[in-house]
């Protein structure tokens, strides 16, 4: 009995473990070195759902168990699951015979069907070029931007500044704002934040190509001024996003990063009266950053993009 009841928890507890391990989603090669999930890594390694690669002075090629492949030029950060990938830095090849989803910067590119080339430039730009089927591309809000067709390359580029208006709070080191009016919620970099937490603000800044670090944000913004709207009136989007109202104090000695500068001879603001939310006109409560997309020459995809370095392309 007493050997029964050693064998039932012994298989229960490794049955746990198994469930608790994730599944491969398909296998990663390189003539050289290259990261996965912070580990140095020469040759070949696991993918598993969700993982960063990051390429080094060599291309890599990740192929997943889904007929999936993707070569990632050197110098490139990425990360993969089944049905999708974050390109945060770099250039890459993706083939994908089903549905499959690129995300880079604020666009995301619909591959399934095509083989597409994508580089993600500084600041803010995309160039995507199609060498079979056709590749859809959509700004943050779902609006469609192009379809890169076979052949064909486009070059999307955003223009920098743009503006919001909603609730800054603090969570996990960092700072959320709650867009008003609207469920977007940005991750937010730059001076003055830790003031003016608790407040209803407006922010001004540019997107980062880099992906968000504090759930549930969509994106992240370079802020590069912060303007006061009324005080307080923040707890409800607090609460929402299991946040704070108040910032913890700044490490002594740590010197404060300096805000931007007035302009000699310009009016200062008329401030807003306290407790009265402002309000914002448009989606989302503040300004969109406009998309300028300019056309390559046609038949000229296959040289738009180049994957330098390491291994080269084995797809037909």
């Amino acid at each position: 009995m007493i050997t029964r009841i050693v064998f039932c928890i012994a298989f229960l507890l490794s049955s746990a473990a198994f469930a608790a391990t994730p599944a491969p989603i398909g296998i990663i090669t390189a003539s050289g070195h290259f990261t996965v999930e912070g580990s140095r890594i020469w040759g070949n390694a696991t993918l598993f759902d969700g993982a960063k690669v990051e390429t080094g002075t060599a291309a890599s090629e990740l192929a997943l168990r889904n007929g999936v492949k993707v070569q990632l030029a050197a110098g490139t950060t990425a990360r993969i699951w089944p049905d999708r990938l974050t390109l945060e830095r770099g250039s890459g090849q993706i083939t994908a015979p089903g549905a499959f989803e690129i995300r880079a910067g604020e666009m995301n590119v619909s591959a399934g069907g095509a083989r597409v080339l994508l580089a993600l430039a500084t600041p803010g730009g995309l160039q995507v070029a199609a060498l079979s089927g056709t590749a859809r591309v959509t700004g943050a809000q779902g609006a469609l931007l192009g379809s890169v067709t076979a052949g064909n390359s486009l070059k999307f580029a955003m223009l920098q500044a743009q503006t919001r208006a909603g609730c800054l709070v603090y969570k996990d080191g960092g700072f959320l704002l709650q867009v008003d009016d609207s469920p977007e919620v940005l991750q937010l970099r730059g001076p003055d934040l830790a003031a003016n937490v608790g407040n209803r603000v407006e922010i001004t800044g540019t997107r980062a190509a880099a992906a968000a670090t504090i759930a549930p944000a969509s994106s992240v913004v370079e802020v590069t001024s912060v303007a006061p709207r009324s005080t307080g009136g923040c707890l409800t989007a607090a609460a929402t996003l299991n946040a704070q109202t108040t910032a913890p104090p700044q490490t002594p000695g740590a010197k404060p990063v300096a805000g931007p500068k007035p302009v000699a001879g310009a009016k200062p603001a008329a401030p807003a009266a306290q407790g009265t939310p402002a309000k914002t006109g448009g989606m989302s409560g503040g300004k969109k950053a406009a998309i300028i997309i300019a056309v390559a020459g046609g038949g000229g995809a296959g040289a738009a993009i180049a994957l330098a370095g390491g291994k080269k392309s084995t797809s037909p």
